[in-house]
């Protein structure tokens, strides 16, 4: 009697270990097809955080060229003496009967230079 108890623990032990078996491979399967499913949206989402960030910084660099801008404006609405700096650094005008010197560096590839 004492044996055959002992063949039914075995078988016991049997099923249970098919069983825990069964289920380790139901969860393999169960993580490879969620990582199958979510993986491609994980990385999607990753790609638009990066470019979220990068369309946040574009947005400040804007906001910031912006205000720049608008105090340019006003201050050629209402500066006169920003509109004449300006005329003479960028459009090189000058006053009448004004003389305008303009130093430059030295090229570099010039043979007083390389002395």
């Amino acid at each position: 009697m004492e044996a055959s108890s002992n063949q039914i623990n075995w078988r016991a032990v049997w099923q249970r270990v098919q069983s825990l078996g069964f289920l380790v491979f139901i969860g393999i399967v169960a993580a490879g097809v969620a990582l199958v499913l979510f993986l491609p949206a994980w990385h999607r989402r990753h790609n638009m955080e990066i470019e979220l960030q990068r369309l946040d910084s574009e947005v400040i660099r804007l906001e910031s060229l912006e205000k720049q801008q608008r105090q340019e404006i006003e201050a050629l609405k209402s500066d006169a003496s920003y509109i004449e700096r300006t005329a003479r650094n960028k459009l090189n005008l000058a006053r009448p009967n004004e003389t305008i010197f303009r130093f430059e560096s030295p090229a570099s590839n010039s043979p007083a230079a390389k002395r």
